[in-house]
């Protein structure tokens, strides 16, 4: 499919538009997210989509463009345009970031207690 050359600015298609973000919200889990989004994106979509959102995440943990165009393997003008729409835009990708942040550190807090409680279990009994 080829890139827009321009906004649409018919109604239905605002209509059609919000209609999406609906779907999206219904949709009830992870899996069911991921199954629509691959039906409905293509493969290089999926993957633009997944560097824009490693893009983000690394400009918010304080990177500098250079660092992060080097580490997604992009270049500094598609870091600087992610970093445009950080500063300037909604706030959508902020806070996703900053729930999924929470998120991976529940994880992350899970595992290390896991972990510790393992190797306690190990030096008992075999320390």
């Amino acid at each position: 499919m080829s890139k827009p050359k321009e906004e649409v600015q018919n109604k239905e298609y605002f209509k059609e538009i919000h209609f999406l973000y609906e779907i999206v919200n219904s949709l009830k889990n992870t899996e069911e997210i991921k199954k629509f989004l691959k039906d409905i994106l293509t493969k290089s979509e999926l993957r633009m989509l997944k560097r824009r959102w490693h893009i983000a995440s690394l400009l918010v943990k304080g990177l500098d463009l250079r660092t992060v165009a080097s580490k997604s393997k992009t270049s500094t003008q598609t870091v600087s345009k992610i970093k445009k729409i950080i500063e300037e835009g909604e706030g959508g990708i902020v806070l996703a970031l900053k729930r999924t942040e929470k998120e991976i550190n529940k994880e992350r807090k899970v595992f290390k207690d896991r972990y510790l409680h393992s190797s306690k279990f190990v030096k008992r009994w075999f320390g």
